[in-house]
């Protein structure tokens, strides 16, 4: 069956991305320890296992990093001029250890501090390994339910129970909690972070206090928090009462949700609306898709432009649920807090089933695959310039041979590159076949 997926479930426990599609988890506790507000330090690990990997002996792959940097797209003065690094730097590798059965192996996000976080747990309760720039082990923690955010300064969680309780708070970068403990309502919201700082949290929730779900649903609402864990705005109700099928933050904190617009223009019609930094409405509602056709399982997806405004993207899955294997492509950008709709730059559309990240510091934009499966077992890392010049590329090889399920590529906000092992590279620790390593490479800061 075709349908609109809500990004839902997708963004809500940290398995595979928002700006990224992640996988939800059900029930319990509250945060990273009893209470989310409470954690004085998560360090005790996940499931008995205090040490969730190490960087001894690691198998990160048989490949290296290969490319070339600063690279003069044609012309006489370039914009490229200093963007693009010589090299990479030194890969770092991590392996963690997860029970394959019923437990999991996601993504890897990295603070503005340089601290990597990556996703693995040994039950259906997210738990993630922070991880130095160095490549060891600094702690371990986990989430009943929830997500972990990588911030500019360190990391905001939004985590929930087995009720409708939800909090936003801030935590260091060793998952002890600081700053304010915001609370809200509501069971599966979408998360996305605010490229600035912070975050942004649509769906059916409430102000902390509202009656739960027994008692009728949440309206579908919008709020925003700090990266301090305060609540920015919110909630408060959306114009249009109709499934959010993607949300996206930009460079001015503006927020742009598409929206199911059939009352407004039929079957097919999918609109948006920007809601301003303060929560108010900044434009009404405008048709961006007049007719689509979705897959098996279809959303939207928006990386923040330099300068302000989204580039949007549409998502397919081939079934609803898949964590990655996904395949992509540039429909339009949105101008900032505006109606006009632009068809996508040329050298966007020459990039389908990629990603955009901000990257040396907003001046460029890195150009970041998407995982397929048979694919090479090598990933292409592009910069590419404000105005669209290709400024370098480097390969990323994992294996010289063989065919991998890749993992879609990652950039961490401190300039990280992220690459997840395929499944083809890991390997399993026990006989049961049950144990099983969870590897991620990066590179430091190599696009800061």
């Amino acid at each position: 069956m075709r349908s609109l997926r809500w990004p839902v479930v997708a963004a809500f426990a940290g398995i595979v991305a928002c700006n990224v599609v992640e996988q939800g988890m059900g029930g319990g506790g509250g945060g990273f320890g009893t209470d989310a507000g409470a954690s004085t330090d998560a360090g005790s690990g996940v499931g008995g296992n205090t040490d969730a990997g190490n960087t001894s002996g690691v198998d990160a792959g048989s490949g290296g990093t290969s490319g070339t940097g600063n690279v003069d797209a044609g012309t006489t003065v370039s914009d490229c001029n200093g963007l693009a690094p010589a090299a990479l730097g030194t890969m770092r590798a991590y392996e963690a250890t997860y029970d394959s059965r019923d437990g999991m192996c996601g993504y890897a996000s990295a603070s503005g501090g340089g601290t990597v976080a990556l996703l693995r747990a040994n039950d259906q309760h997210p738990a993630w390994a922070y991880i130095t720039s160095s490549g060891d082990l600094k702690t371990s923690a986990a989430l009943w339910r929830g997500q972990v955010l990588a911030q500019p300064g360190d990391f905001l969680a939004v985590s929930g129970g087995t009720n409708d309780d939800m909090t936003i708070w801030a935590t260091d970068d060793g998952a002890r909690a600081k700053g304010t403990v915001s609370r809200f309502e509501g069971g599966v919201p979408i998360v996305i972070p605010d490229p600035q700082g912070g975050v942004a949290v649509t769906g059916a929730i409430g102000a902390a206090g509202v009656p739960g779900l027994s008692r009728g649903p949440y309206p579908l609402q919008l709020m925003a928090g700090n990266e301090d864990g305060t609540i920015r705005f919110g909630p408060r109700r959306l114009a249009l009462n109709s499934a959010v099928f993607g949300m996206g933050v930009d460079l001015n904190r503006r927020i742009l949700l598409v929206q199911d617009g059939f009352s407004i223009c039929g079957g097919g019609c999918i609109v948006g609306q920007w809601y301003g930094a303060d929560g108010n409405p900044a434009t009404g509602t405008f048709t961006m898709i007049e007719h689509l056709v979705p897959g098996p399982a279809t959303w939207f997806e928006m990386a923040p432009l330099i300068g302000g405004g989204l580039a949007v993207r549409r998502m397919d899955a081939k079934a609803s649920g898949d964590l990655r294997g996904f395949t992509s492509t540039w429909l339009m950008t949105v101008d900032s807090g505006s109606a006009t709709i632009r068809p996508p730059l040329d050298w966007m559309t020459s990039r389908p089933n990629t990603d955009l990240a901000l990257a040396r510091n907003k001046a460029a934009y890195a150009v970041l695959p998407n995982g397929q499966d048979g694919e090479r077992c090598t990933q292409k890392l592009e910069l590419v310039s404000a105005s669209g010049n290709a400024c370098g590329s480097w390969d990323l090889t994992m294996a010289g041979s063989g065919s991998c399920d890749n993992w879609d590529l990652r950039l961490g906000l401190d300039g990280t590159v992220l690459q997840r092992l395929p499944v083809q590279l890991e390997r399993y620790l026990d006989s049961a076949n049950r144990a099983r390593t969870c590897t991620v490479r990066f590179w430091p800061a190599a696009l800061k």
